[in-house]
Protein backbone atom coordinates (compact mmCIF):
# COMPACT_ATOMS: atom_id res chain seq x y z
CA UNK A 1 0.00 0.00 0.00
CA UNK A 2 1.58 3.30 -1.14
CA UNK A 3 1.00 5.96 1.21
CA UNK A 4 2.78 9.11 -0.56
CA UNK A 5 5.78 8.71 2.47
CA UNK A 6 9.02 8.75 1.30
CA UNK A 7 10.83 5.48 3.07
CA UNK A 8 13.63 6.76 4.25
CA UNK A 9 11.44 9.80 6.30
CA UNK A 10 10.27 6.92 8.15
CA UNK A 11 13.43 5.38 8.62
CA UNK A 12 14.47 8.44 9.51
CA UNK A 13 11.72 9.23 12.45
CA UNK A 14 12.14 5.91 13.61
CA UNK A 15 16.00 6.61 14.41
CA UNK A 16 15.02 10.04 15.94
CA UNK A 17 12.84 8.53 18.48
CA UNK A 18 14.67 5.73 19.31
CA UNK A 19 17.73 7.79 20.25
CA UNK A 20 16.35 9.66 22.84
CA UNK A 21 15.67 5.96 24.87
CA UNK A 22 17.51 5.88 28.24
CA UNK A 23 18.36 2.60 29.56
CA UNK A 24 17.29 2.39 33.71
CA UNK A 25 20.11 3.09 35.93
CA UNK A 26 18.84 0.42 38.00
CA UNK A 27 18.93 -1.69 35.57
CA UNK A 28 22.43 -1.03 34.35
CA UNK A 29 23.64 -0.90 37.70
CA UNK A 30 22.88 -4.59 38.07
CA UNK A 31 24.40 -5.56 34.74
CA UNK A 32 27.60 -3.90 35.58
CA UNK A 33 27.93 -5.87 39.32
CA UNK A 34 26.71 -9.05 36.88
CA UNK A 35 29.89 -8.46 34.80
CA UNK A 36 32.07 -7.97 37.58
CA UNK A 37 31.01 -11.38 39.07
CA UNK A 38 31.28 -13.10 35.58
CA UNK A 39 34.89 -11.58 35.11
CA UNK A 40 35.96 -12.39 38.18
CA UNK A 41 34.99 -15.76 37.85
CA UNK A 42 33.52 -15.87 41.37
CA UNK A 43 30.59 -17.60 40.18
CA UNK A 44 30.24 -19.21 36.81
CA UNK A 45 27.55 -16.96 35.07
CA UNK A 46 25.90 -17.37 31.78
CA UNK A 47 24.06 -14.14 30.63
CA UNK A 48 21.66 -14.38 27.67
CA UNK A 49 19.13 -11.57 26.31
CA UNK A 50 15.69 -12.73 24.96
CA UNK A 51 13.31 -10.20 22.91
CA UNK A 52 10.86 -9.62 20.80
CA UNK A 53 12.25 -6.53 18.16
CA UNK A 54 12.72 -5.62 14.42
CA UNK A 55 16.20 -5.80 13.54
CA UNK A 56 15.81 -1.79 12.34
CA UNK A 57 15.00 -1.58 16.08
CA UNK A 58 17.68 -3.65 17.11
CA UNK A 59 20.51 -1.84 15.00
CA UNK A 60 19.41 1.38 16.97
CA UNK A 61 19.24 -0.03 20.40
CA UNK A 62 22.81 -2.18 19.78
CA UNK A 63 24.16 1.62 19.15
CA UNK A 64 23.50 3.21 22.63
CA UNK A 65 26.65 4.04 23.91
CA UNK A 66 25.57 3.12 27.22
CA UNK A 67 24.03 -0.04 27.17
CA UNK A 68 26.92 -3.10 28.69
CA UNK A 69 26.19 -5.31 25.12
CA UNK A 70 29.27 -7.79 25.37
CA UNK A 71 28.59 -8.55 29.05
CA UNK A 72 25.45 -11.02 27.29
CA UNK A 73 27.24 -14.56 26.37
CA UNK A 74 24.57 -14.06 23.33
CA UNK A 75 21.18 -12.41 22.34
CA UNK A 76 17.88 -14.22 21.09
CA UNK A 77 15.63 -11.62 18.67
CA UNK A 78 12.19 -12.89 17.41
CA UNK A 79 13.20 -11.62 13.67
CA UNK A 80 16.23 -13.86 13.97
CA UNK A 81 14.27 -17.38 15.35
CA UNK A 82 11.28 -16.22 13.49
CA UNK A 83 9.15 -16.98 16.73
CA UNK A 84 7.96 -14.60 19.31
CA UNK A 85 7.20 -14.29 23.23
CA UNK A 86 4.86 -15.78 24.51
CA UNK A 87 5.34 -18.93 22.31
CA UNK A 88 6.69 -21.59 24.01
CA UNK A 89 8.72 -22.67 21.05
CA UNK A 90 10.99 -19.47 21.44
CA UNK A 91 11.40 -20.32 24.99
CA UNK A 92 12.31 -24.02 23.93
CA UNK A 93 14.68 -23.20 21.41
CA UNK A 94 16.77 -20.80 23.22
CA UNK A 95 16.76 -23.41 26.12
CA UNK A 96 18.03 -25.96 23.69
CA UNK A 97 20.51 -23.19 21.56
CA UNK A 98 21.86 -22.57 25.27
CA UNK A 99 21.68 -25.62 26.90
CA UNK A 100 21.02 -24.54 29.99
CA UNK A 101 18.57 -26.37 33.05
CA UNK A 102 15.72 -24.36 33.33
CA UNK A 103 15.43 -25.14 37.24
CA UNK A 104 18.61 -23.51 38.06
CA UNK A 105 18.30 -20.42 35.37
CA UNK A 106 16.17 -17.25 36.57
CA UNK A 107 14.37 -15.37 33.73
CA UNK A 108 13.01 -11.70 33.79
CA UNK A 109 10.67 -9.68 32.01
CA UNK A 110 8.22 -7.17 32.23
CA UNK A 111 5.20 -8.98 31.12
CA UNK A 112 2.94 -11.21 33.22
CA UNK A 113 2.54 -13.45 30.25
CA UNK A 114 5.73 -14.32 29.04
CA UNK A 115 6.62 -15.04 32.88
CA UNK A 116 3.69 -17.54 32.83
CA UNK A 117 5.53 -18.99 29.28
CA UNK A 118 8.85 -19.12 30.96
CA UNK A 119 7.73 -20.41 34.14
CA UNK A 120 5.68 -23.34 31.89
CA UNK A 121 8.88 -24.64 31.34
CA UNK A 122 10.49 -24.61 34.64
CA UNK A 123 12.53 -20.90 34.66
CA UNK A 124 12.31 -19.13 38.07
CA UNK A 125 10.58 -16.06 36.09
CA UNK A 126 10.44 -12.75 38.53
CA UNK A 127 8.07 -9.58 36.86
CA UNK A 128 10.18 -6.52 36.43
CA UNK A 129 7.41 -4.22 37.07
CA UNK A 130 7.84 -0.57 37.26
CA UNK A 131 7.29 0.13 40.86
CA UNK A 132 9.18 -2.89 41.70
CA UNK A 133 12.51 -2.97 40.16
CA UNK A 134 14.46 -3.29 43.43
CA UNK A 135 12.71 -6.17 44.32
CA UNK A 136 13.78 -7.95 41.52
CA UNK A 137 16.74 -6.75 41.03
CA UNK A 138 17.37 -7.86 44.55
CA UNK A 139 16.34 -11.26 43.86
CA UNK A 140 19.15 -11.61 41.39
CA UNK A 141 21.79 -10.34 43.56
CA UNK A 142 20.69 -12.65 46.39
CA UNK A 143 20.49 -15.91 44.53
CA UNK A 144 23.49 -14.79 41.71
CA UNK A 145 25.93 -12.34 43.39
CA UNK A 146 26.26 -12.92 47.49
CA UNK A 147 24.51 -14.77 49.77
CA UNK A 148 21.82 -12.26 51.79
CA UNK A 149 23.08 -13.35 54.69
CA UNK A 150 26.45 -12.25 54.19
CA UNK A 151 25.12 -9.00 53.02
CA UNK A 152 22.88 -8.51 55.94
CA UNK A 153 25.84 -9.45 58.42
CA UNK A 154 27.91 -6.74 56.60
CA UNK A 155 25.23 -4.10 57.13
CA UNK A 156 25.05 -4.98 60.54
CA UNK A 157 28.93 -4.79 61.52
CA UNK A 158 28.95 -1.47 59.12
CA UNK A 159 26.51 0.12 60.99
CA UNK A 160 27.78 -1.50 64.89
CA UNK A 161 26.64 1.30 67.24
CA UNK A 162 24.13 3.00 64.88
CA UNK A 163 20.78 0.62 64.74
CA UNK A 164 18.73 3.03 65.28
CA UNK A 165 14.77 2.40 65.46
CA UNK A 166 12.75 5.35 63.82
CA UNK A 167 9.56 6.75 64.12
CA UNK A 168 7.14 7.41 61.77
CA UNK A 169 4.31 9.43 60.95
CA UNK A 170 1.94 10.12 57.98
CA UNK A 171 3.49 13.01 55.73
CA UNK A 172 6.21 13.97 57.85
CA UNK A 173 9.74 12.59 58.06
CA UNK A 174 11.17 9.97 60.07
CA UNK A 175 12.82 10.35 63.34
CA UNK A 176 15.49 8.97 65.04
CA UNK A 177 14.90 6.73 67.88
CA UNK A 178 17.44 5.35 70.46
CA UNK A 179 16.27 2.98 72.30
CA UNK A 180 16.91 -0.08 74.57
CA UNK A 181 14.13 -2.44 72.96
CA UNK A 182 15.33 -2.79 69.53
CA UNK A 183 18.98 -2.82 70.67
CA UNK A 184 18.29 -6.12 73.26
CA UNK A 185 16.30 -8.08 70.22
CA UNK A 186 19.11 -7.42 67.97
CA UNK A 187 21.53 -8.51 70.53
CA UNK A 188 19.38 -11.49 71.29
CA UNK A 189 19.23 -12.48 67.60
CA UNK A 190 22.79 -12.20 66.59
CA UNK A 191 24.58 -12.94 69.84
CA UNK A 192 26.53 -9.49 68.92
CA UNK A 193 26.82 -7.01 71.95
CA UNK A 194 29.27 -5.18 69.91
CA UNK A 195 26.87 -4.01 67.39
CA UNK A 196 24.59 -2.57 70.25
CA UNK A 197 24.07 -0.06 72.18
CA UNK A 198 22.11 -0.07 75.52
CA UNK A 199 22.10 2.13 78.90
CA UNK A 200 21.67 -0.08 81.64
CA UNK A 201 19.00 0.51 84.66
CA UNK A 202 22.44 1.68 87.00
CA UNK A 203 23.71 4.31 84.09
CA UNK A 204 26.53 2.07 82.51
CA UNK A 205 26.34 1.98 78.79
CA UNK A 206 28.29 -0.25 75.78
CA UNK A 207 31.37 0.79 74.02
CA UNK A 208 29.54 1.34 70.73
CA UNK A 209 26.68 3.91 72.75
CA UNK A 210 29.92 5.49 74.02
CA UNK A 211 31.11 6.01 70.41
CA UNK A 212 28.48 6.88 68.92
CA UNK A 213 27.70 9.41 71.43
CA UNK A 214 31.53 11.17 70.18
CA UNK A 215 29.59 12.51 67.46
CA UNK A 216 26.88 13.67 69.71
CA UNK A 217 27.30 17.19 71.86
CA UNK A 218 24.09 17.38 73.01
CA UNK A 219 23.46 16.95 76.36
CA UNK A 220 21.04 13.79 77.37
CA UNK A 221 18.80 13.99 79.48
CA UNK A 222 18.22 11.41 82.50
CA UNK A 223 16.00 8.76 82.41
CA UNK A 224 14.82 8.30 85.83
CA UNK A 225 12.62 5.05 87.71
CA UNK A 226 12.61 7.50 90.78
CA UNK A 227 8.69 7.95 89.60
CA UNK A 228 8.26 4.07 90.74
CA UNK A 229 7.91 2.75 94.04
CA UNK A 230 6.78 -0.46 95.88
CA UNK A 231 4.48 1.49 97.85
CA UNK A 232 3.19 3.05 94.73
CA UNK A 233 2.20 -0.66 92.74
CA UNK A 234 -1.06 -0.92 92.25
CA UNK A 235 -2.94 -3.47 94.71
CA UNK A 236 -2.27 -7.29 92.81
CA UNK A 237 -5.53 -9.33 93.38
CA UNK A 238 -5.47 -11.79 96.38
CA UNK A 239 -2.78 -15.21 95.87
CA UNK A 240 -3.98 -17.19 98.60
CA UNK A 241 -4.07 -19.78 96.35
CA UNK A 242 -1.12 -20.34 95.48
CA UNK A 243 1.07 -22.80 95.30
CA UNK A 244 3.45 -23.06 98.63
CA UNK A 245 6.91 -21.48 98.06
CA UNK A 246 9.77 -20.19 100.41
CA UNK A 247 8.50 -16.97 102.03
CA UNK A 248 10.06 -13.96 99.97
CA UNK A 249 9.98 -10.63 101.72
CA UNK A 250 7.48 -7.57 100.76
CA UNK A 251 9.00 -5.32 98.33
CA UNK A 252 8.53 -2.51 100.81
CA UNK A 253 11.32 -3.97 102.74
CA UNK A 254 14.24 -4.09 99.97
CA UNK A 255 16.54 -1.40 100.68
CA UNK A 256 17.47 -1.37 97.23
CA UNK A 257 14.64 -0.82 94.45
CA UNK A 258 15.08 -3.41 91.90
CA UNK A 259 17.17 -2.20 88.88
CA UNK A 260 14.26 -1.90 86.34
CA UNK A 261 14.95 -1.24 82.37
CA UNK A 262 13.58 1.52 80.27
CA UNK A 263 12.45 1.94 77.01
CA UNK A 264 14.72 4.72 75.60
CA UNK A 265 18.85 5.19 76.59
CA UNK A 266 19.92 7.85 78.14
CA UNK A 267 19.18 10.23 75.45
CA UNK A 268 16.17 12.09 76.01
CA UNK A 269 12.91 10.39 75.62
CA UNK A 270 10.80 11.57 72.41
CA UNK A 271 7.45 12.91 71.70
CA UNK A 272 6.66 11.91 75.24
CA UNK A 273 6.72 12.84 78.80
CA UNK A 274 10.86 14.40 79.38
CA UNK A 275 11.15 11.76 81.94
CA UNK A 276 10.09 8.28 81.31
CA UNK A 277 9.08 5.31 83.52
CA UNK A 278 10.92 1.95 83.66
CA UNK A 279 8.52 -0.71 81.85
CA UNK A 280 8.04 -4.69 82.02
CA UNK A 281 8.74 -5.71 78.75
CA UNK A 282 12.31 -3.84 77.99
CA UNK A 283 13.20 -5.53 81.61
CA UNK A 284 12.00 -8.65 80.73
CA UNK A 285 13.52 -8.53 77.09
CA UNK A 286 17.03 -7.46 78.98
CA UNK A 287 16.71 -10.87 81.74
CA UNK A 288 16.18 -13.00 78.38
CA UNK A 289 19.47 -11.89 76.41
CA UNK A 290 21.52 -10.83 79.38
CA UNK A 291 23.24 -13.62 80.53
CA UNK A 292 24.29 -14.88 84.67
CA UNK A 293 28.20 -15.06 82.26
CA UNK A 294 28.16 -11.32 81.73
CA UNK A 295 30.45 -9.19 83.51
CA UNK A 296 28.34 -7.08 84.24
CA UNK A 297 25.80 -8.74 85.20
CA UNK A 298 26.45 -8.88 88.83
CA UNK A 299 25.50 -4.72 88.55
CA UNK A 300 21.03 -6.15 87.91
CA UNK A 301 18.79 -7.05 90.60
CA UNK A 302 18.68 -10.70 91.27
CA UNK A 303 15.68 -11.98 89.23
CA UNK A 304 13.82 -12.99 92.16
CA UNK A 305 13.66 -9.28 93.14
CA UNK A 306 12.62 -8.27 89.57
CA UNK A 307 9.41 -10.83 89.88
CA UNK A 308 8.17 -9.12 93.03
CA UNK A 309 8.00 -6.23 91.37
CA UNK A 310 6.83 -7.79 88.39
CA UNK A 311 3.94 -9.11 90.58
CA UNK A 312 3.37 -6.07 92.31
CA UNK A 313 2.15 -4.16 89.44
CA UNK A 314 -1.15 -6.77 88.34
CA UNK A 315 -4.01 -4.50 87.52
CA UNK A 316 -7.65 -5.53 88.99
CA UNK A 317 -8.16 -8.38 86.71
CA UNK A 318 -4.79 -9.64 87.67
CA UNK A 319 -2.68 -9.07 84.50
CA UNK A 320 0.77 -7.49 84.06
CA UNK A 321 0.60 -4.14 83.83
CA UNK A 322 2.92 -2.50 81.43
CA UNK A 323 4.76 0.38 82.92
CA UNK A 324 6.51 0.23 86.55
CA UNK A 325 4.77 3.68 87.40
CA UNK A 326 1.86 5.01 89.42
CA UNK A 327 0.74 7.53 86.48
CA UNK A 328 0.64 4.86 83.73
CA UNK A 329 -2.12 2.65 85.00
CA UNK A 330 -4.30 0.69 82.85
CA UNK A 331 -2.01 -0.30 79.70
CA UNK A 332 -1.94 -4.33 79.33
CA UNK A 333 -1.13 -5.69 76.40
CA UNK A 334 -1.33 -9.36 75.23
CA UNK A 335 2.21 -9.44 73.73
CA UNK A 336 3.38 -7.57 76.92
CA UNK A 337 2.09 -10.08 79.01
CA UNK A 338 3.60 -12.77 76.63
CA UNK A 339 7.19 -11.08 77.39
CA UNK A 340 6.54 -11.31 81.03
CA UNK A 341 5.49 -15.26 80.79
CA UNK A 342 8.61 -15.67 78.90
CA UNK A 343 10.66 -14.32 81.41
CA UNK A 344 9.34 -16.23 84.08
CA UNK A 345 9.49 -19.12 82.44
CA UNK A 346 13.86 -18.73 82.26
CA UNK A 347 13.76 -17.58 85.56
CA UNK A 348 12.07 -21.19 86.85
CA UNK A 349 13.66 -23.33 84.36
CA UNK A 350 17.35 -21.97 84.83
CA UNK A 351 16.63 -22.67 88.52
CA UNK A 352 17.24 -18.67 88.74
CA UNK A 353 14.28 -18.49 91.37
CA UNK A 354 14.05 -22.16 92.66
CA UNK A 355 10.68 -21.64 94.13
CA UNK A 356 9.21 -20.35 91.25
CA UNK A 357 7.21 -22.87 89.45
CA UNK A 358 6.72 -23.68 85.51
CA UNK A 359 4.01 -22.29 83.32
CA UNK A 360 2.42 -25.65 83.77
CA UNK A 361 1.71 -25.57 87.38
CA UNK A 362 -1.35 -23.50 88.44
CA UNK A 363 0.19 -19.66 89.96
CA UNK A 364 -2.59 -17.37 90.89
CA UNK A 365 -0.30 -14.40 89.91
CA UNK A 366 0.25 -15.86 86.69
CA UNK A 367 -2.85 -17.36 85.31
CA UNK A 368 -4.71 -14.05 84.37
CA UNK A 369 -2.05 -13.34 82.41
CA UNK A 370 -2.00 -16.96 80.64
CA UNK A 371 -5.68 -17.14 80.12
CA UNK A 372 -5.56 -13.47 78.84
CA UNK A 373 -2.22 -14.64 75.95
CA UNK A 374 -4.57 -17.81 75.28
CA UNK A 375 -7.78 -16.14 74.45
CA UNK A 376 -6.37 -13.34 72.55
CA UNK A 377 -5.10 -16.48 70.63
CA UNK A 378 -8.34 -18.62 70.42
CA UNK A 379 -10.48 -15.36 69.53
CA UNK A 380 -7.80 -13.60 67.30
CA UNK A 381 -8.65 -10.32 69.27
CA UNK A 382 -5.78 -8.68 68.20
CA UNK A 383 -6.61 -9.51 64.03
CA UNK A 384 -6.51 -5.85 63.90
CA UNK A 385 -3.51 -5.12 65.77
CA UNK A 386 -4.10 -2.52 69.13
CA UNK A 387 -3.77 -0.03 70.27
CA UNK A 388 0.38 -0.37 71.34
CA UNK A 389 0.83 -2.92 68.61
CA UNK A 390 -0.55 -2.68 65.15
CA UNK A 391 -0.13 -5.90 63.89
CA UNK A 392 -1.07 -9.10 64.79
CA UNK A 393 2.56 -10.55 63.68
CA UNK A 394 3.83 -9.15 67.30
CA UNK A 395 1.84 -11.20 68.95
CA UNK A 396 2.37 -14.12 67.00
CA UNK A 397 6.60 -13.76 66.95
CA UNK A 398 6.49 -13.58 70.67
CA UNK A 399 3.99 -16.59 71.41
CA UNK A 400 6.06 -18.64 68.75
CA UNK A 401 9.00 -17.33 70.70
CA UNK A 402 7.21 -18.38 74.37
CA UNK A 403 6.08 -22.05 72.98
CA UNK A 404 9.56 -22.62 71.63
CA UNK A 405 11.28 -21.78 74.94
CA UNK A 406 8.87 -23.54 77.05
CA UNK A 407 8.81 -26.67 75.33
CA UNK A 408 10.84 -28.70 77.62
CA UNK A 409 9.64 -26.74 80.77
CA UNK A 410 6.20 -26.47 80.45
CA UNK A 411 5.18 -28.94 77.60
CA UNK A 412 1.67 -28.81 78.37
CA UNK A 413 1.10 -25.08 77.85
CA UNK A 414 3.64 -25.50 74.79
CA UNK A 415 0.86 -27.95 73.45
CA UNK A 416 -2.25 -26.02 74.38
CA UNK A 417 -1.02 -23.31 72.19
CA UNK A 418 0.74 -24.39 69.05
CA UNK A 419 -2.35 -26.37 67.42
CA UNK A 420 -4.08 -22.76 67.38
CA UNK A 421 -0.77 -20.49 66.73
CA UNK A 422 0.19 -22.67 63.55
CA UNK A 423 -3.45 -22.06 62.85
CA UNK A 424 -3.25 -18.75 63.06
CA UNK A 425 -0.41 -18.08 61.31
CA UNK A 426 -1.78 -20.24 58.35
CA UNK A 427 -4.95 -17.36 57.90
CA UNK A 428 -1.44 -14.68 57.65
CA UNK A 429 0.34 -16.48 55.00
CA UNK A 430 0.64 -14.37 52.05
CA UNK A 431 -0.60 -11.32 53.72
CA UNK A 432 1.42 -8.34 52.22
CA UNK A 433 2.70 -7.03 55.39
CA UNK A 434 6.19 -4.08 55.84
CA UNK A 435 9.43 -6.11 56.47
CA UNK A 436 9.71 -6.29 60.04
CA UNK A 437 5.68 -7.39 60.50
CA UNK A 438 6.69 -9.79 57.69
CA UNK A 439 9.82 -10.89 59.01
CA UNK A 440 8.08 -12.30 62.49
CA UNK A 441 5.95 -13.95 60.49
CA UNK A 442 8.28 -16.06 58.80
CA UNK A 443 10.37 -16.84 61.83
CA UNK A 444 7.32 -17.61 63.79
CA UNK A 445 6.50 -20.17 61.41
CA UNK A 446 10.31 -21.19 61.70
CA UNK A 447 10.32 -21.34 65.62
CA UNK A 448 7.08 -23.87 65.54
CA UNK A 449 9.54 -26.37 63.41
CA UNK A 450 6.87 -26.14 60.60
CA UNK A 451 8.00 -26.61 56.62
CA UNK A 452 9.62 -24.29 54.94
CA UNK A 453 7.37 -25.00 51.65
CA UNK A 454 4.40 -23.31 53.18
CA UNK A 455 5.93 -19.88 53.95
CA UNK A 456 8.16 -19.89 50.92
CA UNK A 457 6.22 -16.79 48.96
CA UNK A 458 6.28 -14.71 52.07
CA UNK A 459 10.08 -15.98 52.23
CA UNK A 460 10.62 -14.61 48.82
CA UNK A 461 8.93 -11.58 49.45
CA UNK A 462 11.08 -10.48 52.33
CA UNK A 463 14.17 -11.67 50.07
CA UNK A 464 13.13 -9.25 47.46
CA UNK A 465 13.05 -6.56 50.12
CA UNK A 466 16.82 -6.61 50.97
CA UNK A 467 18.42 -2.77 49.80
CA UNK A 468 21.31 -2.66 48.23
CA UNK A 469 23.72 -1.86 51.38
CA UNK A 470 22.36 -5.26 52.68
CA UNK A 471 19.43 -4.21 54.98
CA UNK A 472 16.54 -4.11 55.37
CA UNK A 473 13.85 -1.90 55.77
CA UNK A 474 12.92 -0.34 58.82
CA UNK A 475 9.02 -1.47 58.98
CA UNK A 476 6.89 -0.84 62.01
CA UNK A 477 6.34 -3.40 64.82
CA UNK A 478 4.63 -0.96 67.59
CA UNK A 479 2.78 2.41 67.93
CA UNK A 480 2.44 5.31 70.64
CA UNK A 481 0.42 8.30 71.00
CA UNK A 482 -3.24 8.83 71.33
CA UNK A 483 -4.06 11.67 68.88
CA UNK A 484 -1.79 10.84 65.83
CA UNK A 485 -0.35 7.49 66.00
CA UNK A 486 3.86 7.08 65.64
CA UNK A 487 5.34 3.96 63.91
CA UNK A 488 8.12 2.46 65.40
CA UNK A 489 10.30 0.19 63.39
CA UNK A 490 14.10 -0.46 63.19
CA UNK A 491 16.32 -1.84 60.26
CA UNK A 492 18.82 -3.29 61.96
CA UNK A 493 16.12 -5.26 64.18
CA UNK A 494 14.28 -6.39 60.90
CA UNK A 495 17.98 -7.35 59.56
CA UNK A 496 19.03 -9.14 62.62
CA UNK A 497 15.71 -10.97 61.82
CA UNK A 498 15.90 -12.03 58.57
CA UNK A 499 19.63 -12.83 59.08
CA UNK A 500 18.90 -15.27 62.03
CA UNK A 501 15.98 -17.07 59.28
CA UNK A 502 18.63 -17.20 56.72
CA UNK A 503 21.33 -19.11 58.91
CA UNK A 504 18.13 -21.12 60.91
CA UNK A 505 17.58 -22.92 58.08
CA UNK A 506 21.11 -22.73 56.32
CA UNK A 507 20.25 -20.76 53.51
Amino acid sequence: MDLGVDPSLVQLALHQAQSTLRVNKEALALIHELAAAKAQGARPLKIYAMSNIAKEHMDIVQALPSFPWPVFDRIFTSFDAGMRKPDLSFYRHVIQETGCNPSTTLYLDDKSENICAGRLLGLRGEIVEPDQRTRAFNIVRNLLLEDASLRAERFLHMHAGKLDSVISMPGKDDIVLKDNFAQLMIWGLTGMEDIVYLTWPDGIITRAQEEADMMDTTSPTPISDASWSPSSAPSPPSSSTSPPSSPSPSLHHFEVKPTLWNYFTHSSPILTTTTFPPDIETTSIAYLTITPSHPNYHLLSPPSLIAEAMFAIRNKDGHFETYFSPDRHGRVSPEVCVSVLRCLNKFSSSGQIPDLPSLDVTDERIEPSKKLVADCLRYRANVYGNRFYPHPESFLYYLAMLCDECRDSSPRLCGELKGELEAALRERLNVPMNALALAMRVRAWQLLGLGRGFVQRDLESLLGMQEGDGGWPAGDFCSYGRVQKQRIGSRGWTTALVCRILKDWGM
